[in-house]
């Protein structure tokens, strides 16, 4: 967390027996001037899982359909069976949204809502411009709304160059989403917020009427102090980067460990055994790690990029799994 974001925080207290801005009319400014739009371009909501089901109910809706990345965050396809809408899952293409297949199913679908996680997780690869450009052309030739989910841009680039905000102030049929959980580190206080053309903003307004005060004072205040703290931001980046270089080293010793090459804050590890097994096994070690089964990636974890200390017990962890338990099979045979 920015120390500037502890102080407003801290400065918060003296004031919880007032209700916060239900409009986040402050926090709204920050964002379009950091972004250069319009603050009716931005709507803050609690945390990008809240912001997923307003975009389902104004956009989607019952007998509507929405399309998802298949082995991706689990809450797109939430937010689309929420409203009870038709789901159509694309599968990845070498662990990276398949943009040729997305665009075709928005022509099998007119009006769809879509969802594309970018950076993507769990295997944390990144779009490219002219990708963004084509699934973009694609939406505005289906009339589909695009919905990108860039959690975890703020690791990738941080000049926007492979962000899709570039379309918000031109009014191209988009809405990013971003979050105040991941490099700003306010996970706990669920802040996030939507960048959208008017149109589609307002829409996400009125489904945000219902719930009033979504966003509480603590959070408003520590995200605006947050975005402020461009420095912090950039430090933690920087940190993360060293960490994935100095894990790659690590596991660079382990044949049987295969990283993604990954942008983000965290690397899916394709292993010889199956997920929920090793992760159990590290657990009895003091290390916690996500077993990606769920997501469609048989014996595949995610791990986490924290301190080289920390870091270093995840390989040592795997490397003692390892001695103890029975003969490893390569990871391509059990992929």
């Amino acid at each position: 967390m920015s120390p500037q974001a502890e102080r407003a925080l801290r400065a918060e207290v003296t004031r919880t027996n007032r209700y916060p801005d239900s409009t986040a009319a402050s926090l709204a400014a920050s964002i379009a001037d950091h972004y250069s739009i319009d603050p009716r371009n931005v709507v803050v909501g609690n945390g990008i899982d809240e912001l997923l089901l307003f975009t389902a109910l104004g956009l989607i809706g019952p007998g509507g359909t929405g399309i998802v990345s298949a082995g991706t965050y689990p809450g797109h396809e939430a937010a689309v069976h929420a409203v009870r809408a038709e789901c159509v899952r694309i599968p990845l293409s070498e662990h990276r949204i398949d943009v040729g297949a997305t665009c075709a199913a928005m022509r099998r679908a007119p009006r769809s809502v879509v969802y594309i996680c970018n950076p993507h997780n769990p295997t944390g690869s990144l779009l490219t411009a002219e990708e963004i450009a084509r699934l973009i052309a694609a939406a505005e030739d289906t009339d589909a709304v695009l919905v990108m989910d860039e959690a975890y841009m703020e690791f990738a680039c941080p000049d926007f160059r492979d962000s899709a905000v570039s379309y918000v102030a031109g009014g191209a049929p988009v809405i990013v989403l971003r979050t105040f959980s991941k490099i700003y580190g306010l996970a706990g206080l669920r802040c996030g917020y939507a960048m959208a053309p008017s149109g589609y903003a307002e829409q996400l307004r009125k489904i945000k009427h219902v719930t009033v005060y979504n966003v509480n004072r603590f959070a408003l205040a520590a995200a605006e102090a947050s975005l402020a703290d461009q420095d912090f931001v950039a430090m933690v980046r920087d940190r993360t980067r060293a960490a994935h270089e100095h894990f790659l080293r690590r596991i660079a010793p382990l044949p049987w460990v295969h990283a993604v090459p990954s942008v983000t804050n965290f690397v899916l590890c394709r292993l010889p055994w199956e997920p929920a097994w090793v992760a159990e096994q590290l657990i009895h070690r003091d290390v916690l790690v996500r077993p990606c089964s769920d997501m469609g990636f048989r014996n595949h974890i995610r791990v986490g990029l924290g301190a080289e200390a920390e870091l270093d017990s995840v390989v040592d962890a795997l490397a003692a799994v390892a001695a103890a338990s029975r003969p490893i099979e390569t990871a391509a045979a059990r992929s």
